[in-house]
């Protein structure tokens, strides 16, 4: 058995068991108030192979999750209902709805088939509200006879009144445009291709419409600079290595997307972020809201979870913002932001401390370990005086997240001067894999531009989520994000925390704050 049995995360989407991938046409479905989530999921096995299912799980919350079953299966055990996504046919512009079906709840899948070395676009409806169904009798509705032609996301494009599906020709690095009245005949309109990062694969597109705003998180409606967002996952290739999904803010006219800047930017900055999709739909209509899968395909085979593997991310909501890459030069963001209600939880104790002087040689120790079960969030804000740094010294303040049983096995967070870098050391564990695979590499940096900066002294926020074996942080604000998975041994939750620094004078901790959050609750 493995040593990870006990170590499924609380509030992160886990398959019931075999295999988890990336996350499919999510949807809210207004009526009963739930986010509906499909899913790449081979519940034969705890790897990804032929054949593969869309698995299902629903959640009023976004944090506690259901599982449903199975909702799309292949037609053969050697066939594979690859990524796509979902959509809400309000006006029934497909025809496969009668005035049974709730106009919030007529939802339409559209996905890849893999067969026989081709990939082709199907399109499947329900008429139970998501939970099972039926595939459209002239299936395929898009297939040009390629084999990696595949991941289409659809949306709704107000402004021409039609449907608009991106879908990648992988290896050519190329996201295809289509548009369509009816959901089932699809006209081919632009292709955007070789921009940014391109990695060995394009996969998993996406095309969103960003509220823009400013820095209060009022919304500017004019002019607007830009707010459409087109996302592209690569593997492997990512900065981080690996896999990683990428953003270009630019135009979208119904037809064409135009980048403003051709310049690859990242989501998120941690080495397990992938397959990125928004909702189709929000509770107000208007928010952007999605999430993930967390983790990477370099070693996602070999983690070391007993009888499934993987999760999803935490759901974010996004919006754009100027951003200040440096105190010089600003530029429009993405910026997110967890989906996170803690009256959903059981909490403990919160902890607080603020002013807290860090000084070489000495260390806080806070002791977190009553109501410990793996679920924790904590926030820091900080400011470093860099005038009394010395450009050879390895300049750092750490926090070292302990075990409650073993303290030997921590996860390390920081932040070093002269870098001007965060970091996150995951390789302090008793667990084999974590050793032995060496694309699980032990270190990750994020690169960070100050929150603000006053008479020299530059201040930095992070707010993180740790949650059993996946931890994501996010940076003044949610200007930056990083999502990161560790491995402990079972059930050696996080108790400590202790606050060391390698330097004096440097970093003053203004806050600092840290809760135990126990099992989720209706």
């Amino acid at each position: 058995m493995s040593l990870l049995t006990a170590n499924r995360p609380l509030a992160h989407l886990t398959p019931p068991s075999g295999w988890m991938s990336d996350p499919n046409g999510l949807w809210y479905d207004a009526k009963e108030g739930l986010w509906h989530c499909y899913y790449q999921y081979n519940p034969l096995n705890a790897v990804w192979d032929i054949p593969i299912y869309w698995g299902h799980a629903v959640s009023s919350c976004g944090m506690k999750w259901e599982h449903m079953g199975i909702a799309i299966k292949p037609r053969t055990d050697r066939a594979g209902v690859f990524s796509g996504s979902a959509v809400v046919d309000y006006n029934n512009s497909s025809g496969f709805f009668s005035d049974a079906v709730d106009p919030r709840q007529r939802v339409v899948a559209l996905w890849t088939r893999n067969t026989n070395g081709n990939q082709s676009q199907m399109v499947s409806y329900s008429l139970d509200g998501g939970y099972t169904f039926e595939e459209y009798a002239n299936n395929p509705v898009l297939d040009i006879g390629a084999s990696n032609f595949r991941d289409p996301k659809v949306i709704w494009h107000e402004e021409t009144r039609r449907w608009i599906m991106v879908v990648a020709m992988s290896q050519k690095f190329e996201i295809l445009i289509y548009s369509s009245t009816n959901l089932t005949d699809w006209k081919y309109e632009s292709s955007f291709a070789h921009q940014g990062c391109k990695g060995y694969q394009y996969e998993c597109p996406a095309l969103a419409k960003i509220p823009l705003l400013n820095a209060e998180g009022e919304e500017i409606k004019s002019p607007p600079e830009s707010n459409w967002v087109m996302f592209v996952s690569i593997s492997p290739g990512a900065p981080q290595g690996g896999s990683a999904t990428q953003y270009f803010i630019g135009d979208f006219n119904g037809t064409t997307f135009t980048p403003t800047t051709p310049q690859a930017r990242f989501m998120d900055w941690g080495r397990d972020f992938y397959a990125f999709q928004p909702s189709f739909n929000s509770p107000n209509g208007k928010d952007v809201l999605g999430l993930a899968w967390a983790c990477n395909w370099q070693y996602a085979l070999q983690v070391p979870t007993d009888n499934w593997k993987s999760s999803l991310t935490l759901m974010r909501q996004f919006h754009l913002q100027k951003h200040n890459t440096t105190q010089e030069y600003s530029e429009l963001a993405l910026y997110s932001s967890p989906v996170w209600n803690t009256d959903k939880l059981e909490r403990g104790i919160m902890h607080h401390w603020d002013g807290i002087e860090v000084e070489s040689n000495s260390v806080s120790i806070f002791n977190m370990t009553s109501g410990a079960k793996g679920l924790l969030e904590f926030s820091m804000e900080w400011s470093v005086n860099t005038a009394e740094v010395s450009k050879a010294d390895f300049a750092d303040l750490s926090l070292y997240f302990k075990g409650a049983m073993s303290e030997v096995e921590y996860l390390r967070l920081g932040f070093e001067a002269n870098a001007g870098s965060f970091f996150i050391e995951r390789d302090h564990s008793r667990i084999n894999f974590v050793h032995e695979n060496p694309f699980f590499t032990s270190k990750v940096a994020v690169d960070l531009s100050p929150y603000s900066i006053s008479n020299g002294v530059a201040t930095y926020k992070v707010r993180g989520i740790i949650d059993r074996n996946v931890i994501e942080l996010f940076f003044n604000d949610g200007a930056m994000a990083a999502t990161t998975t560790f491995f402990v041994s079972n059930e050696n939750y996080i108790g400590w925390l202790e606050v060391r620094s390698s330097v004096n004078k440097v970093y003053k901790i203004t806050d600092i704050s840290a809760q135990q959050l126990n099992t989720i609750t209706d």
